[in-house]
């Protein structure tokens, strides 16, 4: 037989269709891998779009679950006001990667101040800790957690029901009429949660006897330190948050949803407060927005699953603010829960130890939180002498065990 010693010529146009074939070929069967391994993922539905849900997001595995938050309001955002996110909870932002990016955005302070109205000093303490004492635009943490978020956001989407499927799964209805079904929902929808009232329904918040207003405002000055002010039934908080911004708020004893009206915010807190030491005058004169509540929380309830269904943050444990440990507390939980269900799954097992460990210690902090607001709001003027007169007397070495218990915890280190 005789061979050609000749090259065989290539024909240039049909190796480059079918070297474009053949690429696409492979492009389609990942994309079809790809597809097929989004379908295996398990659904999984976070009711409200706050710090919370947020955090929930960044720690759980989006290998394993498609994630969707869901946001009554017509945009994911935060309110006007400050929040401490203490070192208890940086430790998780330090562990999901957003430690220095907070930071940046926070004021910190290494001392705090505790003063009567004219401004005499009842005592001073420094937190010290591995991470620092910071406080941030609550704005600001939120837009940073929501700008690194993997899962799927849908805003103006209110919810209004939920089934319970036979298959463990949960059927979700929204005020749109629209439906949904998911292999679970986390409840992170804040104090008047509606995943709560399918779990537990224990009735409404418990007002406690007072009221709160908030406010962010820029200054010219800098403290570099925080504050708490005594009155009389009333109570002013200062912290700093970046380069002259601080944030306040100030309590005052009265009925619940009382208005501020006729009188108007600006003008009645410049009655209840316009006397008390600098700079409080100022920042409530300068504040453009100020925010106000009727302090509530509840009684702390064991019990945050139904099926697949589980409660996170303030739905599960909200607190009065008084220890500001009420964020925290959020950040730390949705870690937890997050790590419990990356290694166990959707399950009993998971669910239960999350709640073993976040339970105890949020009760903890809701009761010690709701005793030092009872004590900040005395209005007997011998109660409150006698009040002073122990923060005066308390050595600072006693303050700062009672900080401390808060702020080493680490739930990062916890066994599961």
């Amino acid at each position: 037989m005789r061979v050609s010693s000749q090259p065989r010529v290539r024909d240039p146009l049909n190796y480059r269709f079918t070297k474009k074939v053949g690429k696409g070929i492979l492009e389609a069967g990942i994309d079809s891998l790809r597809k097929m391994k989004e379908k295996m993922k398990k659904k999984v539905a976070i009711i409200g779009g706050g710090i919370a849900g947020l955090t929930f997001s960044h720690c759980l595995s989006h290998d394993e679950y498609d994630v969707h938050i869901f946001e009554k309001k017509n945009e994911f955002g935060e309110i006007g006001a400050a929040i401490s996110v203490f070192p208890n909870a940086l430790c998780v932002m330090d562990e999901i990667g957003l430690l220095d990016t907070i930071l940046n955005a926070a004021g910190k302070f290494e001392n705090v101040f505790l003063k009567t109205h004219k401004g005499g000093v009842l005592s001073k303490s420094s937190p010290k800790s591995d991470y620092p004492v910071i406080c941030i635009h609550r704005a600001h943490l939120h837009g940073i957690l929501l700008k690194g978020t993997k899962a799927h956001l849908h805003n103006n989407k209110a919810v209004t029901g939920f089934t319970h499927l036979e298959n463990g799964q949960l059927e979700v209805t929204f005020e749109n009429g629209e439906s949904s079904v998911f292999d679970a929902v986390i409840g992170a929808d804040g104090i008047h949660s509606v995943v709560r009232k399918d779990i537990i329904n224990d009735g409404a918040p418990i007002y406690r006897g007072y009221s709160i207003w908030r406010g962010v405002v820029k200054t010219t000055f800098d403290t570099g330190y925080a504050s708490e002010t005594f009155g009389k039934g009333q109570r002013v908080g200062i912290v700093p948050i970046k380069d002259g911004t601080y944030g306040w708020w100030a309590t005052c004893n009265e009925k619940f949803l009382q208005d501020d009206q006729p009188e108007g915010t600006q003008q009645k807190l410049q009655r209840l407060f316009g006397d008390w030491h600098h700079p409080i005058p100022d920042l409530i004169a300068n504040t453009e927005v100020i925010l106000k509540n009727s302090l509530s929380d509840r009684v702390p309830h064991k019990g945050w699953t139904k099926g697949n269904m589980v409660l996170l943050g303030d739905a599960a444990h909200p607190t009065t603010p008084n220890l500001g440990q009420g964020g925290c507390m959020a950040i730390e939980g949705a870690y937890l829960l997050a790590k419990c269900i990356n290694k166990y799954g959707l399950s009993t097992k998971a669910y239960g130890i999350y709640e073993k460990h976040q339970f105890p210690r949020s009760k903890k902090i809701i009761n010690e939180s709701l005793k030092l607001g009872a004590m900040g709001q005395i209005s007997n003027p011998i109660l409150i002498a006698l009040r002073n007169f122990f923060f005066k007397i308390m050595p600072s070495s006693v303050a700062m065990k009672m900080i401390d218990q808060y702020f080493s915890y680490r739930v990062t280190k916890i066994e599961i």
